[in-house]
């Protein structure tokens, strides 16, 4: 009784005596309350976690076993237990048959064997609300578990749709590399004809000299590993591709796979190609047309200024040797400013020293002094740039600038540079006569878009062009800084 303290005992009889001596026997261990009929007893019971109802045959209004019936329907876990005077062996058949009581009791009442009998239905008591609580667990559960199983369905659902219809290559393999499952895209490329795939190993398709480096990536993973590879492949048409591989552990069947993606890197790697060649074009234009400009403009200044040495060195001559010196002083200034002017070109001293605003602005103003054409340029710089994004900057406006005036014909030219301490932005916008992007893209000369996208990107910015006959263009630039 020690551990079964302080539980709710309802007793029901208007017997004052008898409330008293039920007081006096649960005193110390359980919390009494009363009620004198069926309708206030109801009325407690609703209102407190009642454990245990003790009700009197006699002295209560309406009969105890019907009160006990509707606690049996509505309170199913209270415990019941029939006080009674008379051995009506009809009336305790009742009491069991339709009030459920767990026991009765004869008076005169023997405190030891009460409390005895209170003890036992109040461990029932806890025993049926400990398995309702369970049972509500249980149904609670169940939902959840229903539910999961439904997300865990519809998950498999958009699984094996991503997995049917993805245009890449997906292989399902066991730790041993061998094949479990394949898409129809891997069917396609590595199979000649409809075949079991899992009559195959996945590195059955490795080309010989990336077999290691794949052992090791698939054993990598397989230890809760996540990282991507590139491998050779040997493709159905005995074609070499490189595959930028990319894998998962997952449970296939109750059992530990591996789940592996392929992208082909062709076409990236035919684009890293054509910008590489697009860079390597670009930089020996440009040291072809210093080399030009160098033999064009310099080299016969150089070659008078030689001249002028001789003919200042020959001993019989009557020409005054100041005028020889005036000349060759006047030819050598005009080589300085050829070089000066040719050094601007590979790397502006004004950007250097003064920052990409000053320089674009004095690029502009020359290009105004020098032509007809409109260029409205607005900036909101506030910072010093890094010296490759300012450079970078620079370059890709005078780029936009020279095509406008060479390819586009443009009469007006706007330029906006712009930082909100993340990004700089670059937009651009002609009225010129515009072109067809794509078509410019395929053909060798869209080497110089090209180098625009590589100078950019390098940097981890984005360009967007665009474009279109008659529509002139527009640029966008955006630059981490």
């Amino acid at each position: 009784m020690g551990s079964i303290l302080k539980h709710n005992i309802l007793i029901v009889d208007n017997h004052i005596d008898s409330i008293k001596l039920y007081r006096l026997i649960f005193k110390d261990n359980y919390t009494i309350f009363t009620a004198k009929d069926t309708e206030s007893a109801i009325e407690i019971i609703h209102h407190n976690e009642i454990s245990t109802v003790i009700a009197d045959c006699i002295h209560i209004s309406a009969s105890a076993i019907d009160l006990f019936e509707q606690i049996e329907e509505n309170y199913s876990s209270i415990q019941r237990i029939l006080v009674t005077d008379l051995m009506d062996h009809s009336l305790i058949k009742d009491a069991i048959n339709r009030g459920r009581i767990i026991s009765y009791i004869n008076k005169p009442i023997d405190p030891k064997n009460l409390l005895m009998v209170v003890d036992n239905a109040i461990r029932q008591y806890q025993l049926k609300t400990d398995n309702q609580r369970l049972i509500e667990n249980l149904k609670i559960n169940n939902i959840q578990l229903k539910a999961l199983l439904r997300d865990l369905k519809q998950e498999e659902v958009k699984f094996r749709n991503i997995f049917n219809s993805s245009p890449d290559p997906i292989f399902i393999i066991d730790k041993n590399s061998q094949i479990q499952e394949c898409n129809a895209s891997a069917q396609k490329q590595f199979y000649s004809e409809i075949i079991n795939p899992m009559e195959n190993n996945l590195t059955n398709f490795i080309y010989k000299t990336d077999l290691n480096k794949a052992k090791e990536y698939v054993q990598g993973l397989d230890a809760g590993e996540n990282p991507m590879l590139e491998l050779k492949m040997m493709t159905n048409d005995a074609k070499k591709i490189d595959f930028e591989i990319n894998g998962f552990p997952v449970k296939y069947h109750g059992s530990d796979a591996i789940v592996i993606t392929l992208r082909d890197l062709s076409e990236r790697k035919e684009m890293e190609k054509r910008l590489l060649q697009s860079v390597i074009q670009t930089e020996e234009k440009e040291r072809r047309r210093f080399a030009q400009e160098l033999h064009d403009g310099i080299g016969p200044l150089l070659s008078t200024t030689k001249l002028y040495l001789q003919w200042f060195n020959k001993p019989n001559s009557k020409v005054d040797k100041t005028l020889i010196i005036n000349k060759m002083e006047e030819t050598l200034e005009e080589t300085i400013s050829g070089l000066r002017e040719i050094s601007n070109n590979i790397s502006p001293n004004t950007l250097m020293s003064f920052g990409l605003n000053t320089a674009l602005k004095n690029f502009v103003n020359r290009i105004i002094n020098a032509s007809n054409i409109n260029i409205i340029y607005k900036d909101n710089l506030t910072i010093k740039l890094k010296n490759e994004i300012e450079i970078t900057a620079y370059r890709l406006v005078c780029e936009f600038i020279n095509n406008s005036i060479k390819h586009a014909k443009a009469s007006k030219i706007e330029i906006s540079i712009q930082d909100d301490d993340n990004y700089l932005f670059i937009y651009y916008e002609d009225n010129g006569i515009g072109f067809d992007l794509k078509e410019v893209s395929k053909k060798a000369g869209g080497n110089g878009l090209l180098n625009m996208q590589s100078r950019v990107q390098s940097l981890g910015g984005q360009l967007k062009i665009d474009t279109a006959p008659n529509y002139g263009t527009h640029i966008s630039v955006q630059i981490e800084i």
